[in-house]
């Protein structure tokens, strides 16, 4: 896993990103649309003339777009010639393992929509971007169910972040104890399929509501994982979880939801676990002391205005408290776990 790497910017340049933090997204997402990246990278490089070329649009456009991505530091420019930079060859090429297309995607299809409503869901303390997506529910879950295509791009983001994040809690923690854990709202089944392939011995059954659970089960082909991954339809937050289990799983829960109602689920969890079982409480956190990091402090507001219109990035003390709140007698925090997570572990 690599370490990130500093841009330098002047203190005026970086507030020209914060006011024109729209047309650098753009910039950025008509890259992709075009695959300016793939076609520089295939070529070792092009002129102005020869991109516009490929592209099939005329040389100012292309310099317009060219001028914008050296500007952001994306591409650089050797004489005549317009390359990739080294992150972009990290994480904007489609053959990168850290590729962040399918969240660049979200956040134009679905979130960028809503973030104007930002404001107003400060002063009400809703999510009031919701009103962005027709549908049924008051959360933007219940919304997507009514929208298939942004279904998709919605949740093939989580699964694609679901699996670069799964990566270290294998390598840090040891499932080999647990016989069969249930997903809470375990979307798209990655964590399941991953779990089970890496535990042969292991049965994972996810559960979510009943659009979600259909899309996934629609993606195992594998004879052993259909027998070993099942699919429970159902209210996370309000009917009862399956039984049977020793170790419940709430992997990018925490995040959605109030504190107060955190600790009402992780109640449930408790409940239905026997003596000795486990729940994993597994998330994107901020730190404890509310000052950071960028990533929690710009994904925040997406779940005040959009998501539920309750949560936040939390930081790990934050999901120590709530497991201690709901009755977990033993709790164990594990940070430093990469992608800005953490882990607590309650015991029952």
């Amino acid at each position: 896993m690599g370490t990130d790497r500093n841009v330098a910017v002047t203190e005026a340049d970086y507030l020209r990103l914060l006011v024109h933090g729209t047309t650098a997204f753009e910039l950025l997402r008509t890259a992709l649309e075009l695959e300016v990246f793939e076609r520089l990278e295939h070529a070792g490089g092009m002129t102005v003339r020869r991109l516009s070329e490929t592209l099939g649009v005329e040389e100012q456009p292309a310099r317009v777009v060219l001028l914008g991505l050296c500007a952001l530091r994306l591409i650089d420019k050797r004489g005549d010639m317009y390359v990739n930079a080294d992150m972009t060859r990290r994480k904007l090429l489609r053959s990168s393992p850290r590729f962040l297309g399918p969240l660049v995607d979200v956040q134009a299809k679905v979130i960028n929509q809503a973030l104007p409503d930002l404001a107003e869901a400060v002063r009400r303390n809703t999510n009031v971007g919701l009103r962005r997506l027709s549908g049924p529910g008051t959360t933007l879950y219940e919304r997507l169910t009514a929208h298939p295509d942004l279904q998709h791009v919605f949740y093939a983001n989580m699964g694609d972040a679901s699996r670069k994040a799964l990566v270290p809690l294998l390598d840090s923690y040891d499932f080999s104890g647990i016989r069969h854990a249930v997903d809470v709202g375990g979307g798209d089944g990655t964590n399941a399929i991953h779990l089970a392939r890496r535990y042969p011995h292991l049965r994972v059954t996810v559960f979510d509501q009943e659009s979600v659970t259909r899309l996934a089960a629609d993606r195992i082909d594998d004879p052993d994982l259909r027998r070993r991954v099942r699919f429970h339809a159902g209210d996370i937050m309000t009917e009862p979880l399956p039984d049977g289990v020793d170790a419940v799983l709430v992997f990018h829960i925490f995040e959605i939801w109030s504190l107060e109602r955190n600790t009402e689920l992780l109640r449930r969890c408790r409940a239905t676990l026997p003596d000795g079982g486990v729940c994993l409480i597994y998330n994107f956190v901020s730190n404890d002391e509310g000052t950071g990091s960028m990533s929690a402090g710009l994904v925040s507001p997406y779940f005040l205005t959009l998501a539920s219109g309750e949560g936040m990035a939390y930081s790990a003390g934050d999901m120590e408290r709530a497991a201690l709140d709901a009755g977990f007698s033993h709790v164990e925090r594990y940070e430093g776990l990469g992608f800005s997570h953490a882990l607590v572990v309650g015991r029952r």
